[in-house]
């Protein structure tokens, strides 16, 4: 038995159509990942930013910084109650 041109036909038609939906699937996922991927970069630079400030934040932090009274006191020479 042979399959008749009409089974030929639609057969050739659905696998046209899937290749068509395989085609669209494959561009809406390279734009997907085009925007992932800017996103990426993007959070790449800030991350690699945010490590560059904090260096410099350990560095300072690292350093010393002499003989500095705490914020909280007033010491010897000025008063504590200015009124």
């Amino acid at each position: 038995m042979s399959a008749k041109p009409q089974d030929h036909e639609k057969r050739i038609e659905r696998l046209e159509e899937a290749a068509g939906f395989s085609d669209r699937q494959i561009e809406i996922l390279s734009g997907e990942l085009a925007q992932i991927n800017q996103m990426m970069l993007g959070l790449s630079r800030r991350f690699t930013q945010i490590e560059t400030r904090l260096s410099e934040l350990n560095d300072r932090v690292a350093e010393d910084p002499g003989n500095v009274p705490p914020p909280h006191s007033a010491g010897p020479d000025i008063p504590k109650d200015p009124l």
